[in-house]
């Protein structure tokens, strides 16, 4: 676990020496102000303990879970206002879009059901089941409201940088159902065509070397326990195996995913100072995990254009990844290529533009 933190914590600051918005300034002030919110967390949690060390243990814990619960909020609010980017614009006033906050109401009806159907259970099961289902709720109910609220703070800020660019686009085309119709087919073909990232027949020997590291891992740090051991690294190797093959499958429908996306979403792409609004899928050019590293123009018909975004995935010590997102170009536009090109150079100069 120490070395998996280690990994993690070199991979971000590896990711972030790398983004275009990096600076030493911007640094300093973003460990500053976390490290002051944290602060004021912890004594927050130490008040709590001594003012409610006389008080019963119902409601000592209530006290401590409340006070754990809220500083878990802020410490969120305050990491994600400090990591956004003051260069992207914000709008003042009217009605912001919803598109991303509307994708969260699935997840919070899905989290009160399993409220109530815990809370049910905690009444009508008998002796140490109903503790069973107090501790059970209890946890991934703190885990929701948590997870729930990280979502929505991230939903927000895109919906205000979406509204932005809709307010004030560099560029707004609109597509007839017919031209919609024929990019959405040819961007599934291609993603049918595409390599597949996956083969087990191929790539099964990739999975020897984190096999044997944690056969010998296991066996090297837990010795003399040799039959708890073997049945527990045949669970772990059982997971990785799941793991590989539901990964897999999800690879195998993305594109049905993608065009079911495709046909519910409205036919038209905006451009503006903070991203590209297309295929109902909003990319800001440059935030702290996400940034452009080139656009260009696929010939290929429907021409399109070609955007490269290095994105970093939360977490994850193994680097960056990259993702490509094309835009269809509709009969016409010329112009308004050249006119992108210009405000795109000028919006992210580390990146390579070479749209018209």
């Amino acid at each position: 676990m120490a070395a998996f933190f280690l990994l993690t914590v070199v991979g971000a600051w590896a990711a972030w020496r790398s983004n275009p918005l990096y600076s030493t300034r911007a640094t300093f002030r973003f460990v500053g102000v976390v490290g002051l919110a944290i602060a004021a967390v912890v004594g927050a949690i130490v008040a709590a303990v001594n003012l409610t060390s006389r008080s019963s243990p119902v409601v000592t814990g209530a006290t401590l879970g409340g006070v754990i619960l809220l500083g878990t909020l802020a410490l969120i609010w305050v990491i994600e206002a400090a990591s956004v980017p003051s260069v992207l614009a914000r709008p003042a006033g009217g009605k912001l879009v919803t598109v991303h906050r509307a994708k969260l109401m699935p997840w919070l009806w899905r989290f009160c059901a399993f409220l109530v159907v815990t809370a049910a259970l905690a009444l009508v099961l008998p002796g140490d089941w109903r503790f069973a289902a107090y501790t059970v709720g209890g946890m991934f109910g703190f885990l929701g409201v948590v997870l729930l609220f990280t979502g929505y703070v991230a939903a927000l800020a895109f919906d205000r940088s979406l509204t932005s660019v809709e307010r004030e686009p560099w560029l707004h085309w609109r597509y007839t159902p017919e031209q919609w119709k024929t990019w959405s087919d040819v961007q599934v073909a291609r993603m049918i065509a595409a390599p597949r990232r996956w083969v087990w027949r191929r790539d099964w020997k990739r999975l020897l070397f984190p096999v044997i590291a944690t056969v010998g891992g296991v066996y090297v740090f837990n010795p003399g326990q040799w039959l708890w051991d073997t049945g527990y690294l045949g669970f772990l190797i059982v997971l990785m195996a799941v793991i590989v093959g539901v990964l897999n499958r999800y690879e195998k429908t993305a594109p049905l995913r993608f065009h079911r996306l495709l046909m519910r979403a409205v036919p038209e792409a905006y451009f503006g100072a903070a991203g590209v609004f297309a295929d109902g899928i909003y990319t800001e050019w440059q935030t702290v995990g996400n940034y452009l590293l080139a656009a260009g123009s696929d010939e290929r018909p429907p021409r399109s254009l070609v955007f490269r975004f290095e994105k970093t995935i939360p977490g994850a010590y193994s680097g960056p990844i990259e993702v490509e997102h094309s835009v269809l170009v509709p009969d016409g536009a010329e112009s308004d290529v050249a006119r992108l090109q210009t405000a795109l150079s000028a919006a992210c100069p580390s990146a390579r533009v070479t749209l018209s």
